[in-house]
């Protein structure tokens, strides 16, 4: 059966020692997710660790105090685990990071809660599903990021959404939409530069910033090329100052179809700029009636809503704060912590009731 989802409201915040896990040696929507959870938790006085992600970058996001370990492999991350010392909590990200936490269970005896990012089944062949039958067995519970991954995975879950740091609201003066994503096909960025050829924008003065990497990054410049955009189109590759990048944009374009839940859509809901997104996954509950929702694929409609936008700064102010507004009310960072406390706090109340 589908996921069966269970609430969880916050109360009071117990002091623990947590050790986030993502067993990875990059840093994208995933390790910057832990790192604002990570760097949150130690701020209300928790004991908090990372193992994995990319060392610089993770260090560079982390505050002071915080202790983190590079682990690229399986094996480095359960080798860590195992050595760090008895925790209350270990927080798992994706398959890789639930294997360690199985192989490093004998000695770290901690409960161990999945955060489940994807919105389909553990494992991403025959051989990897096999094995995460048997390691997800030491997880106590499965989070879902969003709604819509809930319904896609089996089993039961605790529906907790993202959440991201609240932020002043941007001038949207500027003539720069950006595309914030990784770029592979799961997240369709041709999608996006074709609604920019069709939008007529770069012949305004107008400029698409596509940040982030990925396997279509060659493709997407042929692309640019050959649409005769290559004048107003500027690769970024992989960012650190997000923030920055978004406080002077003034649209976000996210042509991603099945979105889990979209961190970049959100962090640029939290600065109030307009986004234009594909009318599926996740966006249907990030975004909703707030935002421009676009059929999945068509690059006319996407491209419409950018040249609408454009020539109102009024209409996308407007816009702009109803989705700060919902983001605020809906995808704090703040109330998303607490709710991973609360769930944090039965876990570890579960193990020490259970009979001995």
């Amino acid at each position: 059966m589908r996921g069966r989802v269970a609430a969880v409201t916050p109360t009071e915040r117990p002091q623990l020692s947590i050790v986030h896990v993502v067993v990875t040696s990059s840093f994208a929507g995933v390790e910057r997710y832990v790192c604002q959870v990570v760097n949150e938790l130690a701020a209300r006085g928790h004991q908090v660790a990372t193992i994995g992600g990319d060392p610089r970058r993770m260090r560079e996001e982390l505050v002071a105090g915080v202790e983190s370990r590079p682990a690229g492999t399986l094996s480095r991350a359960a080798m860590y685990l195992a050595r760090s010392g008895k925790a209350d909590v270990v927080h798992v990200h994706m398959t890789a990071a639930e294997g360690a936490a199985w192989l490093a269970h004998p000695l770290q005896r901690a409960p161990v809660i999945a955060t489940r990012h994807f919105a389909r089944d553990r494992g991403s062949n025959p051989v990897a599903r096999a094995l995460s039958r048997v390691t997800s067995r030491v997880i106590s519970r499965d989070i879902a990021i969003s709604s819509f991954v809930a319904e896609q995975i089996s089993g039961a879950s605790t529906l907790i959404p993202n959440g991201v740091p609240d932020q002043s609201q941007a001038e949207l003066r500027s003539q720069t939409a950006v595309m914030l994503q990784r770029l592979n096909s799961e997240k369709a960025p041709e999608i996006g530069v074709r609604a920019w050829s069709l939008s007529g924008l770069g012949d305004l003065g107008w400029r698409l910033v596509i940040a982030g990497d990925g396997e279509l990054r060659p493709s997407l410049s042929r692309l640019v090329d050959e649409l005769g955009v290559a004048g107003s189109v500027e690769f970024l590759g992989q960012v650190t100052g997000t923030d920055d990048l978004l406080d002077n944009a003034s649209m976000l374009l996210a042509p991603a179809p099945e979105e889990p839940f979209g961190l970049s859509v959100v962090e640029a809901m939290a600065h109030g700029i307009p986004v234009v997104a594909a009318r599926g996954g996740a966006h249907l509950e990030t975004v909703g009636d707030d935002g421009v929702l676009f059929t999945v694929g068509d690059p006319s409609a996407a491209a419409a809503a950018l040249v609408t936008l454009s020539r109102d700064r009024s209409l996308r102010m407007q816009m702009g704060a109803d989705l700060r507004r919902r983001q605020q009310e809906r995808y704090s960072l703040s109330t998303h912590t607490d709710r991973l406390e609360e769930l944090y706090r039965q876990v570890v109340d579960e193990v020490d009731h259970k009979p001995r």
